[in-house]
């Protein structure tokens, strides 16, 4: 597990890494990363999920920190791939020397978690969705969907998150309904 310190130091001995190669590397991050980065929703995360460029060299370059710290292999990894949009938006974070180090948006992160959702307790998925429901001040099913759809195409969510986010959150009827008329296949 991954606190913000422990990530931090991570990203500085990255940073010296780099610097050995004179590498400019540069960071962006998802996930459980950017929630305990970012906004302090929760303590730590299992590892740093996020693409990064030069691939090659800041990928040589986290498994020498990796080695050198005791961290996973994998601490930093990429296997997020295949759920960036090429919508996505991504904000500064943290600027080193030779490391720049990007956190995805609050709205942007919010579409992946739903895109990506896995249920229970041990992924932290619910409550990361419903943490930055908040955050982005969403309080209707109607404007979750709307934010999710900006950076993805509806049909690309499986069944499994609609359905959460309508428990989740309340719709806006004609006469102030909660809900219930969709829940009840109407």
């Amino acid at each position: 597990m991954f606190t913000d310190r422990e990530m931090r130091r991570l990203f500085g001995l990255l940073n010296e890494e780099l610097r050995r190669t004179d590498t400019q590397g540069e960071l962006f991050l998802v996930g459980g990363a950017v929630m305990c980065l970012a906004y302090a929703a929760r303590p730590s995360t299992q590892d740093v999920d996020g693409v990064f460029r030069p691939a090659r060299r800041v990928r040589e370059a986290a498994a020498r920190v990796a080695e050198r710290a005791g961290a996973g292999h994998d601490w930093l990894n990429d296997g997020v791939k295949g759920f960036l949009s090429e919508r996505g938006t991504f904000t500064a974070f943290l600027e080193l020397d030779h490391l720049r180090v990007m956190v995805a948006q609050p709205d942007y992160l919010l579409a992946m978690k739903c895109l990506s959702l896995r249920i229970g307790a041990e992924f932290h998925d619910e409550d990361d969705i419903r943490y930055l429901l908040r955050h982005l001040n969403i309080d209707s099913y109607e404007q979750a969907v709307a934010v999710i759809g900006r950076f993805y195409p509806l049909e690309r969510f499986p069944q499994k998150t609609l359905y959460a986010l309508a428990e989740l959150l309340p719709t806006r009827g004609p006469r102030g309904t909660d809900g219930g008329d969709r829940k009840r296949g109407k």
